[in-house]
């Protein structure tokens, strides 16, 4: 039965779901290398340096301090960069670090005077993205954000609230909603339109589709019984993670719920700024759920716009409801930022810590999908980004980058690299080659290679 070719069309109908959300799967026990996935992340208000920035060298031989603490237990997966350059971006015109966020996954000349700077070609993911074969769900890359559009925002500029393009003035609109995002991808609504934005719909949606892969068990069995071990294994682990990625969902951020043809429990209030921690976290989830069901090999998201006046660390342990009254009554990015410590205590330090958990807990999220060679951020390059050193200075000029995942073998993770003063361009340039796409922002440097 090794070369019996699977009616795949057959099965997709019995599953009741999108096409995208299959693991491609061949006619014979011989599958191709697992692919190579990358997500580009970006948040905003630099880091504590003092509190962020390791020892240059391995990171092996020393206790990471207290903002990237979190990342001790994953730390031999990752490359911690504090002080780039970026030499794309002279800060004339004004706008400063704030004024760097539409490009700062560019790192070539912006070639604009104005005070939110916009590439002139592909951002980072794009490039990728094109590089690689056009995924059978049609879809080059997943772009999302967490609550970028609330009030008050920095601008009505676009290099002020999007940092994906295309090309010159194609800015890439990220999509906020997860539910929306889930009926997208795995409901069936197409690559091409965000239209499942109902909650209620969604639910209802959610709730059909698990009816759906309940009444399907035995003919999967049957399926199974005429595949080999390895076709059995690709169908098992299609059907559990459209199963886990519901649970997530419906959960709420984190409320389990039973699999069963009951209504779902109570969904995030999206609505709610103080939701930001379980929304980034559904986002997160809908992330991974899509790279391992081969959705697509590129995923984004914005963390924050270019200065974070809207979002409420509140929710933080530690972080207080209010703040100094700077954009906005509460504890806001930008506040945190201009005001780190307030009553005596450092809360940009607290913060740049619960930004670098995230990081960790999407890292031990993907180390948990196995794959071939591995797992899934074995085989996959983050890069967590930054566009200025920190909020209390507005340093465009010293980038702090964080790469995670070893790319199939191609990055030397577990340090702390003599990044100072080296291009962000040979960052990007080193991305590039781990993917084998042609990059076009200069040469590499030295030690990111294995």
């Amino acid at each position: 039965m090794k070369n019996w070719k699977l009616a795949r069309r057959d099965l997709l109908k019995s599953l009741g779901v999108g096409a995208a959300c299959l693991p491609l799967l061949r006619s014979t026990k011989v599958y191709a290398a697992t692919p190579k996935k990358f997500i580009c992340i970006l948040t905003s208000e630099g880091y504590r340096m003092k509190d962020w920035a390791p020892n240059t060298g391995a990171l092996a031989g020393q206790t990471l301090p207290f903002s990237t603490a979190p990342l001790e237990a994953v730390k031999s997966d990752v490359i911690i960069m504090p002080d780039l350059s970026n030499p794309g971006f002279s800060g004339s015109g004004g706008g400063g670090g704030h004024g760097s966020y539409g490009s700062i996954f560019w790192g070539l000349d912006a070639g604009n005077k104005t005070s939110y700077k916009e590439p002139t070609g592909k951002t980072i993911d794009q490039t990728i993205a094109a590089g690689l074969p056009m995924p059978a769900s049609g879809r080059r890359s997943l772009p999302l954000a967490v609550q970028i559009n609330r009030s008050p925002q920095s601008s009505p500029a676009p290099g002020s609230s999007r940092c994906f393009w295309l090309g010159k003035g194609q800015p890439i609109n990220p999509i906020l909603d997860p539910y929306a995002v889930y009926g997208e991808i795995f409901g069936g609504a197409g690559a091409g339109g965000n239209t499942m934005v109902d909650q209620g719909a969604i639910n209802k949606l959610m709730v059909r589709r698990k009816s759906m892969l309940d009444n399907v068990v035995r003919e999967l069995e049957v399926f199974k019984s005429r595949l080999g071990t390895d076709d059995r294994m690709a169908v098992d682990a299609h059907h559990q993670a459209v199963r886990d990625l519901e649970t997530q969902l419906q959960g709420g951020g984190g409320v389990s719920i039973n699999c069963s043809k009951t209504p779902p429990g109570a969904m995030i209030d999206l609505n709610d700024a103080l939701k930001y921690g379980e929304i980034l976290k559904a986002q997160f989830n809908l992330i991974v759920s899509a790279l391992k069901c081969g959705v697509t090999q590129v995923a984004t998201i914005q963390l924050s716009d270019s200065s974070g006046n809207n979002l409420n660390f509140g929710f933080v342990e530690g972080i207080p409801a209010k703040g100094t009254g700077y954009k906005s009554p509460f504890r806001n990015y930008h506040d945190l930022g201009h005001n780190p410590v307030l009553g005596g205590t450092d809360h940009k330090r607290i913060v740049d810590r619960w930004m670098m958990q995230q990081l960790a807990d999407l890292m031990t999220l993907m180390k948990s999908v196995p794959e071939d060679g591995g797992t899934m951020l074995d085989n996959s390059v983050i890069l967590w980004g930054n566009h200025m050193q920190d909020g209390s200075n507005h340093d465009e000029t010293k980038i702090p980058w964080v790469l995670a995942g070893k790319g199939g073998g191609y990055f030397a993770t577990g340090q702390c690299p003599d990044s100072a003063g080296k291009s962000l361009n040979g960052v990007m340039s080193d991305i590039c080659g781990a993917f084998g796409v042609t990059s076009p922002y200069g040469a590499t440097w030295a030690g990111l290679k294995k």
